[in-house]
């Protein structure tokens, strides 16, 4: 078991310093700089997940005078600085100089006059100010020796003492590993197989998987105390400080002790065995799959009071806890699904915004297994994920021959991989004709965020998954071909979504031109139309070339001159689907119909009357 355990962390490893190593490669220039750059984005995007747009956002402070910061981000509504290191730039002084720059953050302007470091900085020092803690990262592809690990943990406990509000965190190769492995469905490292046990009252026995236990509160307590963070790594919803919810528990706690098993639904445990003795239950890799809220709140309500205050209580509290154990034979991604489904289905109490329920979601899962099986593509709902799948696997995905003119530009063995928050942002901007909200405000597409519903219905999950395809397709070609990304100087840096909702209006418009039809949304449009056009690849690219013409003339408009002036950003997030705008772009699409369409668009015409019969 140990060799078989000992030869998948090789492949692993291997497969990680592959994937970057590619991600290096396509980004060019073969120096230090630009290679510790690309470094530091594969990180984001691989290990915290962040979308495209993200990371642009985030490493905006890299560069010459940037405090000693090459990143900052949010996560789980905290404030997250990173220092990235490729290969041979990790060194002891590196690490410990994370420390001094972080140190110096919170309580120093720096001196700068770059505005995106100054800015961060501030937003560094009032979130420190406020209270709030800020997790510093420092990673490296490098190993971290077991000797520098030695001088670290003095320098950290120190800082831990004089400023407990920052939280450092040293990731070597081997704990990137880890963190790939994690998308696979393992848990930590050193939580694998690490057994708990947990004093009970009373239970019966369900189903032969089940375990149903009155527990004292004390002893629940102390269950999750001794246990720490780990048990929880499975609950991406995590600890929402603060919420009602929260502050209720605390409220009965402190109030009405005993009546928290009335008021209480209880926590649900996922295991991977489990032993019941008399009054003990002993767990094996235990996670807390439901009641995450309850089960932090009440180790964090006993672990606060001193020996005098425990007993000083005079009534006695008990919570209901549920223990499944998952089947012997079950693989890791078969207990991973099996913690999500109790996740998704039992989990209600807090809405959550950000980037986590998109791995619970059932939609998201059968539209992983559609790409797949229809057109060849990898549809990565987690980050990274493709990373974990073995090489055949791998080689599996190859596309769909006809739409793989789109891809041509990309130079990647992931090439044929969907990343799901991007295909979601095409897809709103495309068939739901809100790029800003793609652009802008893209942490509402997500299972619970405010848009989701609007987005993602009973209507939508009845789509041909073209329209999941297509979007991210177009999204790709215009990055690589069209040069709609980071690093130009014109419109095209921020105006890909742009690029496709005006692409879907256009495709819309000439539709109801030529066949003399009234449909009002792109999702209206047959799907044999949008296949016949993406089969056709001449004429595609025509469609998409004129959309940028489109674009170029539109942005020369004096009323959008004025209205985007020195902050396009700013115009693609709140004022381009405003009315004026949204009507100047229709009048653009028009009147280049109707100057071109003899000349463009009777290749658009003819394969509409060959559709039609």
């Amino acid at each position: 078991m140990k060799n078989n355990k000992k030869i998948l962390y090789q492949v692993l490893h291997n497969e990680v310093n592959e994937s970057i190593n590619e991600y290096l490669k396509e980004g060019g220039q073969d120096n230090s700089v630009s290679k510790g750059q690309n470094f530091c984005e594969w990180v984001l995007f691989n290990v915290f997940e962040l979308r495209e747009d993200e990371v642009a956002e985030a490493t905006e402070i890299s560069g010459n005078f940037n405090s000693g910061i090459d990143a900052i981000f949010e996560m789980n509504n905290e404030l997250c600085i990173m220092q990235s290191k490729y290969k041979n730039a990790h060194s002891p002084e590196a690490m410990k100089a994370l420390l001094v720059d972080c140190n110096r953050i919170i309580s120093d302007i720096p001196e700068t006059e770059r505005s995106i470091v100054l800015e961060n900085c501030k937003k560094i020092r009032e979130s420190y100010q406020n209270g709030e803690n800020i997790n510093c990262f420092y990673v490296t592809n490098n190993e971290i020796s077991e000797w520098e690990d030695i001088q670290l943990k003095q320098t950290l406990k120190e800082n831990r003492i004089s400023n407990s509000q920052l939280k450092f965190e040293f990731w070597d190769i081997n704990k990137i590993i880890e963190q790939i492995s994690i998308k696979n469905g393992e848990l930590p490292k050193n939580f694998r197989d690490k057994t708990f046990k947990m004093n009970i009252e009373k239970s019966f026995d369900a189903y032969d998987t089940t375990l149903v236990a009155m527990v004292k509160l004390k002893d629940f307590a102390n269950f999750v105390i001794k246990g720490g963070n780990t048990l929880f790594h499975s609950n991406i919803r995590n600890y929402l400080k603060g919420t009602k919810i929260n502050k209720g528990i605390k409220s009965t706690l402190s109030e009405q002790i005993d009546k928290f098993w009335l008021y209480n639904n209880g926590v649900t445990i996922v295991c991977d065995t489990y032993e019941d003795r008399t009054n003990i239950i002993s767990l094996k890799s235990p996670q807390i799959v439901n009641g995450c809220q309850t089960a932090k709140t009440i180790g964090e309500f006993y672990n606060k009071l001193t020996s005098s205050e425990l007993s000083d209580i005079d009534k006695e509290g008990h919570v209901l806890v549920k223990v499944i154990r998952t089947r012997k034979s079950a693989t890791n991604e078969e207990k991973k699904e099996l913690r999500d489904n109790i996740t998704r289905y039992t989990n209600s109490q807090n809405a959550v915004k950000g980037l986590d329920f998109y791995a619970l979601d059932r939609f998201q899962r059968d539209l992983q297994r559609r790409l797949e099986k229809s057109f060849g593509f990898y549809y990565e709902i987690q980050r990274g994920a493709f990373i974990t799948l073995d090489v055949n696997k791998k080689n599996s995905f190859m596309g769909y021959s006809d739409y793989n003119y789109l891809l041509e530009g990309v130079n990647s063995k992931k090439k044929y991989v969907l990343p799901a928050k991007e295909v979601i942002q095409s897809f709103t901007a495309a068939i739901k004709q809100m790029p800003n909200v793609a652009y802008g405000r893209a942490n509402e597409l997500t299972p619970t965020g405010d848009r989701w519903k609007d987005i993602v219905n009973d209507e939508t999950e009845k789509m041909p998954i073209e329209h999941f395809l297509y979007p991210y397709l177009i999204l790709k070609y215009v990055k690589e071909k069209l040069k709609y990304r980071g690093g130009v100087k014109d419109f095209r840096k921020n105006s890909a979504f742009l690029f496709i909702a005006t692409y879907y209006k256009l495709i819309l418009k000439l539709i109801n031109k030529f066949q003399e039809a009234d449909y009002e949304k792109p999702e209206e449009i047959p799907i044999e139309y949008y296949r016949g056009i993406f089969q056709n690849s001449e004429l595609n690219k025509m469609l998409l070339n004129h959309t940028h013409d489109i674009l170029k003339y539109y942005f020369k408009d004096s009323a959008v001159k004025k209205s985007v002036a020195d902050n396009l950003r700013g115009f693609l997030m709140n004022r381009v689907t405003q009315a004026e705008y949204w009507h100047i772009l229709n009048e653009y699409i028009d009147d280049s119909i109707n100057e071109n369409e003899e000349e463009i668009y009777h290749d658009m015409r003819d394969l509409l009357i060959v559709l039609d019969k």
